[in-house]
């Protein structure tokens, strides 16, 4: 078992657990809970979910006849999305029986609750975020080489190359059943399937609606709607453009990052070494596993971030901007270990426009030095200063 950096209050407060398939949601809290009695309702289990849709109250007659027989009680709820009508059952529940009664929620997708405004318990229960490993979890586990080729999803962490890549294409099929077909979120599913593979080749780049409609047959508003979909099923981390400059004539599209490298490679059909070793693709591959590291770690840290990317109109480009509290900084990534001055125009330029942010490139280099006037870190190095910073 693999230790997680998110901390979750069982037993103290109820709450939210969102993240996509297979990130271990069910796993770490069956674990956390393993020495303590609890209630479990597995709603994947269609007997159990058919049962709980016909009759909603029947959660809350359940409960109310446990609570006879015991001081408090933790209810596990697995896939609450699929039932969002046993919300207003369990806030009723947690109305009546103040500090005896906990319920933990976990779903593969936000999407049914948010999107169809059912109730989310008004403060009642916190909202939680888990993905995949990241290399602090990961420990010694961490290869940078295979993570950017294998991704990080726990149920591939120990698979060779061969199995993993199995795993991961029946992870993408089992998405677009479970997640779009099952849950009716788009008709045409064959535009949808087309349009993840394109979202996956052009994953952490500027998007064009219209080029995308164009290529997978369906009208830009209905691509918005497809990438809407990624983004509330969990599957694509969405960057805003930084617009906060009156000087410079901005691009305005926003980026989406699909969630795990292992899942775009076996979407584009790298399933080897090589097939990532080009430099276009290493230094893609790279940028991604950086963005996505930082997204998940200041989440697990609770820093309270928003997360940006910063284009010109002439192509002076940062890959990640991030507002802390009254903090701005400023990201370059860079796969090469070697950076010059020459190669962080985009940053020098931010730079001049926001002189006081904090400027970094990241690398792959093993120690810190000077590009002018950037300071170039090593990837590691990145965790520690935000680190430092907030405390």
């Amino acid at each position: 078992m693999i230790p997680r950096l998110l901390t979750l209050p069982f037993g103290r407060k109820s709450f939210f657990l969102f993240g996509p398939r297979q990130v271990g949601k069910s796993t770490m809290v069956k674990v956390a809970l393993a020495e303590k009695k609890y209630v479990d309702i597995n709603l994947l289990k269609s007997e159990t979910l058919l049962k709980y849709k016909a009759s909603p109250d029947l959660l809350r007659r359940e409960i109310e006849f446990q609570l006879k027989r015991r001081e408090s009680l933790i209810v596990f709820i697995d896939e609450i999305q699929k039932a969002p009508a046993l919300l207003d059952e369990i806030h009723y529940l947690l109305e009546e029986f103040k500090n005896r009664l906990f319920f933990i929620l976990t779903g593969s997708s936000a999407r049914k609750l948010k999107r169809s405004s059912v109730n989310m318990l008004a403060g009642r229960a916190w909202e939680f975020f888990l993905f995949p490993l990241t290399h602090l979890e990961l420990g010694s586990l961490f290869s940078l080489e295979e993570i950017l080729l294998k991704g990080s999803l726990p149920p591939i962490v120990n698979e060779d190359f061969t199995d993993c890549f199995r795993t991961l294409r029946a992870y993408t099929n089992t998405y677009l059943k479970e997640e779009i077909l099952d849950e009716a979120l788009v008709r045409n599913i064959p535009a949808f399937s087309k349009f993840l593979i394109i979202a996956a080749d052009q994953s952490g780049e500027v998007v064009s609606y219209a080029n995308i409609a164009r290529e997978t047959g369906v009208s830009g508003k209905t691509v918005q709607g497809y990438y809407q979909i990624l983004e509330d099923t969990l599957i694509a981390l969405k960057l805003e453009p930084y617009l906060k400059s009156a000087r410079k004539r901005l691009i305005r599209h926003p980026k989406y990052f699909l969630f795990d490298l292992g899942v775009i490679n076996s979407i584009c059909g790298r399933t080897s070494l090589e097939a990532i070793k080009t430099p276009s693709i290493y230094g893609r591959l790279f940028e991604h596993f950086v963005i996505l590291e930082t997204f998940r770690i200041l989440s697990y840290w609770e820093m309270n971030c928003r997360f940006y990317h910063w284009r010109s109109s002439h192509g002076a480009e940062v890959d990640l901007v991030v507002e802390k509290d009254s903090e701005l900084w400023a990201i370059e990534i860079k796969s090469n270990p070697v950076v010059h001055s020459r190669d962080l125009r985009g940053l020098q330029s931010f730079v001049a426009d926001y002189p006081s942010v904090r400027a970094l490139c990241v690398t792959t280099a093993e120690q810190p030095y000077l590009a002018g006037n950037i300071e170039v870190v090593p990837w590691r190095m990145l965790f520690r200063k935000f680190r430092g910073h907030h405390t």
